[in-house]
């Protein structure tokens, strides 16, 4: 089997993929604080994105799926049992991203690191080990009819179409923020170019509170965007302008991983949130007219 770097779309049947070596990053977790350190490995064949916990007797496995989301408070956390790990959505969006279906995550703690607050740091990790075909056809996810949910203000949208396709809309009452736009096809390449790059954000007047909520713990300005009330306090300033909506639309790549299937719809996301993601997977994988899964 060839060895390649993460390619972009191609045509023709598809082979399910998994990373061609390990690798490994190590730093915080974002609101946990602890110090932790994940090593990614190449899995066999339909055995999917699986976390295990080795810090843990017997080493839990927890299977990246929408039956194990545990909570989706700033963060997706998966479980099983009394077993959990949180802020998975930056690692998984850039395996789902890369193509990569099937892989074992081993981390040492409850939560992944969360590097510079982006899944770039993860996706040069994943093109540095390369990718490997499978000898297995991938499983699609196929959208065939419209689903919807919604939340007050908040909506997100499924629709058939030929690819996968995303666009989200953002607004918050911030002077650099407002109401940000973004629309595009979800390719390793346009993921790397467009969201792999954009940190997660906060704003300043919430820090206290989420500390003493015990979220937040091991945030900085080295891993995240801070906003104060009329510009952003990290001393190098923004990535882009609408790095939010970015950041929006990298986390809703993640929480897609969650489907086991690569997805093909477009989806359509007005101030998105992982609770209203997984929300509309749900309402998805619950109308089966809504969708074909092959093979």
């Amino acid at each position: 089997m060839q060895t390649h770097p993460a390619p972009t779309a191609r045509p023709g049947p598809a082979l399910e993929a998994t990373l061609a070596a390990a690798f490994e990053a190590s730093g915080v977790g974002l609101h946990t604080g602890a110090t932790v350190r994940a090593r990614v490995c190449p899995a066999p064949p339909r055995t999917g994105l699986h976390l295990v916990r080795v810090d843990r007797p017997g080493a839990p496995t927890i299977p990246a799926t929408l039956a194990n989301v545990r909570s989706t408070r700033l963060a997706t956390t998966l479980a099983v049992g009394d077993v959990g790990v949180s802020t998975v959505e930056h690692l998984i969006a850039a395996l789902v991203a890369a193509g990569i279906d099937n892989a074992r995550v081993e981390v040492d703690g409850p939560e992944l690191p969360v590097l510079d607050g982006s899944a770039r740091p993860w996706v040069r990790h994943i093109d540095a080990a390369g990718r490997r075909e499978q000898a297995t056809p991938a499983r699609h996810l196929v959208v065939r009819r419209h689903v919807e949910v919604s939340s007050g203000a908040r909506r997100m949208a499924l629709h058939p179409a030929p690819a996968l396709t995303l666009s989200a809309t953002v607004d918050f009452p911030h002077p650099l923020i407002g109401a940000q736009h973004l629309a595009l096809p979800l390719t390793a390449a346009s993921f790397r170019a467009e969201l792999a790059w954009a940190r997660t954000f906060g704003f300043l007047r919430d820090i206290e509170a989420l500390r003493e909520a015990g979220l937040a713990l091991g945030g900085t300005l080295s891993n995240a965007v801070v906003y104060d009330r009329v510009g952003v306090v990290n001393p190098d300033g923004l990535r882009a302008e609408d790095e939010p909506v970015r950041h929006k639309l990298l986390d809703v790549v993640g929480d897609l991983g969650l489907l086991g299937a690569r997805l093909v719809g477009r989806v359509e996301a007005t101030r998105p949130g992982h609770g209203l993601t997984h929300a509309l997977l749900r309402a998805l994988l619950a109308d089966p007219g809504a969708y074909t899964l092959t093979p």
